[in-house]
């Protein structure tokens, strides 16, 4: 079993073409995510723009907005979640009744957050980040016809289920090599996914946090930036860097302990956060052995744009 996914594959999907029969990917091939970047821009772009109309949605302009600048506008924070979601949901409900343009679209307007989301599992297997990224669009294509429009933080139901196609791909490389490498191996090799940088790409897919706070945890707690060079870095002043910081943490924390899909996503970590509530988190590291953290490990999250899911 092998990475058999190619841009031009993922590019076909997306205009509901048949797409070519996979092989393996070579150094001349385009990534799917630049290949998508492309045909968004065009899309996006011109005398006839593909535009939804901001119109009754809060935070946005009462009139057509391209969907390049719609996706740069979700991602301020002058937009509330609400309006965020409302966006998302049109195009959801385009791509499912309309499909090809608007597909295409959506999965344009998400590409910011799949590119932070695959960042953790790029770094664990970099010679197959470009079938990663063409994973991560066949999993989103295929979770739009299962997503309720209505239903609440869309876009990181959509990006959390490209992160699992995406995740389960990087599952049977790993299961291969080890196979290769060692016959008598039957156990299945240790989940590079339980890392903490794999946590905090999986709650901004979720959209259990901001990418940018995601970011501000990882540089912080994991990297070796101290809270007053991030808040610089961002323009923040150090108190408001502080806040955020902590409210993303709690929020992590309270997601790893719920049990759904944090707890899963770390496996044994899980059952060593609930301790954390009998006693006070060591100074300068609040809620870092809660989310499983280690001081020790760089970030490997994207510090390019965030995607309207992890901006939930």
């Amino acid at each position: 079993m092998g990475f058999g996914w190619t841009s031009k594959r993922a590019m076909a999907t997306l205009q509901g073409k048949e797409p070519p029969m996979p092989h393996r990917r070579t150094c001349f091939e385009a990534s799917p995510f630049a290949a998508l970047e492309e045909g968004f821009t065009l899309l996006s772009s011109g005398p006839n723009p593909l535009a939804l109309d901001g119109a009754g949605i809060e935070g946005l302009p009462d009139r057509p907005i391209p969907l390049a600048e719609l996706r740069a506008r979700l991602l301020h924070p002058s937009v509330p979640y609400a309006g965020r979601d409302a966006a998302i949901a049109v195009l959801i409900g385009r791509a499912q009744g309309l499909g090809g343009a608007w597909t295409a679209g959506l999965a344009g307007v998400l590409l910011p957050g799949m590119r932070r989301a695959v960042a953790p599992l790029a770094a664990a297997c970099r010679s197959r980040q470009a079938d990663l990224e063409a994973e991560m669009i066949a999993g989103l294509l295929a979770a739009v016809g299962e997503c309720d429009p209505g239903r609440p933080r869309p876009a990181g139901f959509l990006c959390g289920r490209a992160y699992d196609a995406a995740k389960r791909l990087l599952r049977a490389e790993l299961n291969e090599r080890a196979r290769s490498a060692n016959e008598l191996v039957s156990a299945e090799p240790p989940r590079p996914y339980g890392h903490p940088d794999f946590v905090l790409a999986r709650a901004v897919a979720e959209g259990v946090v901001a990418g940018d706070d995601a970011e501000l945890v990882g540089s912080t707690r994991l990297g070796d930036a101290t809270l007053v060079e991030a808040a610089a870095e961002r323009g923040l002043s150090y108190g408001t860097a502080e806040r955020r910081r902590h409210r993303a943490e709690v929020a992590l924390v309270a997601w790893i302990g719920s049990g759904s899909n944090g707890a899963e996503f770390v496996g044994n970590r899980a059952a060593r956060a609930g301790s954390m509530g009998a006693g006070r988190p060591r100074q300068g590291h609040r809620g870092d052995q809660a989310a499983g953290i280690s001081p020790n490990r760089n970030a490997h999250l994207n510090r390019g744009g965030a995607c309207p899911s992890g901006t939930q």
